[in-house]
Order: structure tokens, then sequence, then C-alpha cells
């Protein structure tokens, strides 16, 4: 495999359409999100979680926790019945 310089990634990202920026933007955090966490012991699967956590975040895919509670409670009472 060839040795991939910074200079090299650099040229290919000015090469890009400026609609893709911001992905390639957000993939890099991705890669320095993964990598440094993955020194601290976190699985693949672990960290995938926590970037589908913040995904669920960003799109407002959560409810709050009083509801969450509610949930849980009824839950709970409808499986105890």
């Amino acid at each position: 495999m060839n040795s991939v310089t910074p200079l090299d990634v650099n040229r290919k990202i000015n090469a890009l359409p400026d609609d893709l920026l911001q992905e390639v933007d957000k993939y890099i955090d991705f890669l320095n999100f993964r990598q440094s966490n993955l020194s601290s012991g976190l699985s693949e699967k672990e960290i995938s979680l926590i970037e589908k956590g913040k995904s669920d975040i960003e799109q407002n895919r959560t409810i709050p926790h009083k509801e969450a509670k509610e949930r849980i409670k009824n839950y709970i009472k409808n499986k105890s019945l």
C-alpha cells in the first residue's frame, strides 16, 4: 500500500465540489473521535452507538426524560398485569 501524505489528501479535498466539504468535515471529525476513543478502550460497536445517539439528537429523534420515565413506568405496569 502506498504511503499517503497530508498534501495528497489536501489536494483531493481541494478538488471536491463545495457541497461535499461538509460531509468530509464530519467524516474527519468522526475519524478523530473514533481514534481518540479506540485508544481509551471503547469498541467499534460502542463508538457506533455513540455516533447513532449523536445523530438522533441532531435529528430531534429523542424524547424528554420525563416522558421516557412515564413510558417505562407504563411498560412495567402492563408487563406485571
